[in-house]
């Protein structure tokens, strides 16, 4: 990631983007260019997903921009609305426009989940469909990727507490 990035955004956008990007594996993410209407974030050509951040927790502010974003560039895009104190105070939550050959489609208000097996997850609140995030990008979860209420809780507390550990972690927030 460039250094440039680094110094527009907050500590905290800097460490969930850091955060997300970890997942994806070895890739040169280009600063997000262009009139796209998103916040701040990064385009990751070779997992063909977009990554951007902000500190605005408003739901749906951003989602025509998410909609239109995947359309045009024929990629998944990913948006993380974090607050100030993300997961201390505010929650964070992600927006997903995927994109499709019948045009791309919106998954709003998705949490951070954390299976056993290390892999990260987007759910939502209820039931719906999730998504994966790792080395193929984004892809749609088939089923929900905990068997138990048990499970679900402790992915959700797993991720969390990883959310909270890299924004307070020295030099990133």
């Amino acid at each position: 990631m460039t250094p440039m990035i680094h110094e527009a955004l907050p500590t905290a956008s800097v460490a969930l983007l850091k955060y997300v990007l970890a997942e994806l594996g070895p890739d040169e993410p280009e600063p997000l260019g262009g009139n796209t209407g998103l916040p701040a974030g990064v385009e990751c050509l070779k997992h063909n997903l977009i990554v951007a951040v902000t500190p605005i927790t408003a739901a749906g502010l951003f989602d025509p921009a998410l909609l239109r974003c995947a359309a045009t560039r024929s990629c998944d895009v990913v948006l993380v609305r974090h607050g100030f104190h993300p997961e201390s105070i505010d929650p964070v939550r992600v927006d997903i426009a995927l994109h499709s050959l019948s045009g791309p489609f919106l998954l709003t208000a998705l949490s951070f989940f954390r299976h056993r097996d290390r892999s990260l997850h987007l759910v939502p609140d209820g039931s719906g469909l999730g998504v994966k995030i790792g080395r193929d990008g984004a892809e749609i979860a088939n089923g929900s990727p905990w068997d138990s209420a048990w499970d679900r809780a402790a992915g959700l507390e797993s991720a969390a507490a990883q959310i909270v550990l890299a924004c307070r972690s020295r030099n990133r927030g």
